[in-house]
């Protein structure tokens, strides 16, 4: 299994965030070289933690980990901004950023983090980065992500709630992954010092 934590975002951001994608999906048409690859609405989250691939007693040892509540109080995200990475290369992936939350996010993340480790899933290496994916681009083609990304900046594209994670697995399908929740798990309790 291919197992990631998310935080699943609001209806009305999703919808404003695939208005994005479309207009965005518009004028890298007028970059024929270009390929990309576009993230379905039903697929918008907030990465709190890729896992990867286990098997199913690992499947087993983290979702036992996960499944107690977590101490920290639901908060909300503001989504805004587009940005790309890497920032001053060719362009690979294409994100909307977090605003207002991004601590609050990021005590979940370390939370998380807690947790996988004692089931053997070790820490990421580079520093947590919380956003939206909305396209990975495969070939830049000549995109240039000034031009591109005109007037989406500083957009923003709403606020979502944040009361809880969850647990998926992302199972390969014809159309792309299908994002299957397996669990989920409460924000409860008081938002660390």
């Amino acid at each position: 299994m291919r197992l990631f934590v998310a935080v699943e975002i609001a209806p009305q951001v999703i919808e404003a965030l695939a208005a994005c994608g479309d207009e965005l999906r518009r004028r890298a048409a007028r970059v024929p070289r270009a390929r990309i690859a576009w993230v379905a609405a039903d697929r918008l989250h907030v990465t709190v933690r890729f896992i990867g691939e286990v098997d199913e007693a690992e499947t087993r040892a983290i979702a036992t980990a996960l499944a107690p509540d977590i101490s920290l109080t639901p908060f909300a995200l503001a989504i805004e901004g587009v940005g790309t990475f890497p920032e001053h290369r060719p362009p690979r992936v294409l994100w909307a950023g977090i605003g207002d939350g991004s601590d609050a996010i990021a005590a979940v993340e370390a939370e998380v983090s807690t947790r996988l480790e004692g089931c053997g899933v070790p820490r990421e290496a580079r520093p947590y980065r919380p956003h939206v994916t909305l396209a990975r681009v495969r070939e830049p083609g000549g995109l240039r992500t000034a031009t591109w990304l005109a007037d989406w900046t500083d957009r923003r594209f709403g606020v979502s709630p944040v009361n809880a994670i969850t647990l998926f697995e992302s199972r390969p399908s014809p159309q792309g992954h299908v994002y299957v929740p397996v669990q989920r798990t409460a924000l409860i309790g008081v938002r660390p010092r």
